[in-house]
């Protein structure tokens, strides 16, 4: 039986929006935490994992910070902390330098950081993750810091 032309076009629409979602990346809530605006230097605009929702073990998977700033960033240390929601399994921690996650120097305007995230296939299986994401200049002082959830696959085909 032949489908009709229109019912292929229909078929492919349904289709796309099942599967380009995920292979785009999403877009996901934040919190700037922790850091009074006063003392906050790099001010998160928006936070974006690509893909979504993260597979256990998905290589090539990151988290893209989009920011901005109105001074010139000195820091060498950003931190990424992540682990399993409600219990804190399956904790990662990761130290970036700057320029490893954002073209150096970085002045004052925009600044995008992109941070590749690994969850081991040998995680217990959790379906959301929290992260946090935190910079520092000289000492302890904390000029970003940015918080949020994510969903994890944790099953494979």
């Amino acid at each position: 039986m032949a489908i009709s032309h229109a019912l292929q076009a229909l078929l492919l629409l349904l289709l796309s929006l099942f599967f380009l979602p995920p292979a785009l990346g999403a877009f996901v809530n934040f919190t700037n935490c922790a850091v009074m605006k006063s003392e906050r230097r790099v001010n998160v605009t928006s936070v974006r994992i690509n893909p979504y929702p993260l597979g256990l073990g998905d290589a090539g998977a990151t988290f893209t910070i989009t920011a901005d700033t109105t001074f010139n960033v000195t820091a060498r240390n950003i931190v990424l902390d992540t682990h399993s929601v409600p219990l804190m399994l399956n904790r990662v921690r990761k130290n970036y330098s700057l320029c490893n996650v954002t073209a150096c120097p970085v002045t004052p305007g925009p600044i995008v950081f992109v941070f590749p995230i690994f969850i081991p296939r040998s995680s217990y299986i959790y379906f959301e993750y929290w992260a946090a994401i935190r910079m520092h200049e000289t000492g302890l002082n904390q000029i970003m810091c940015v918080s949020f959830k994510y969903p994890i696959l944790s099953w494979t085909f």
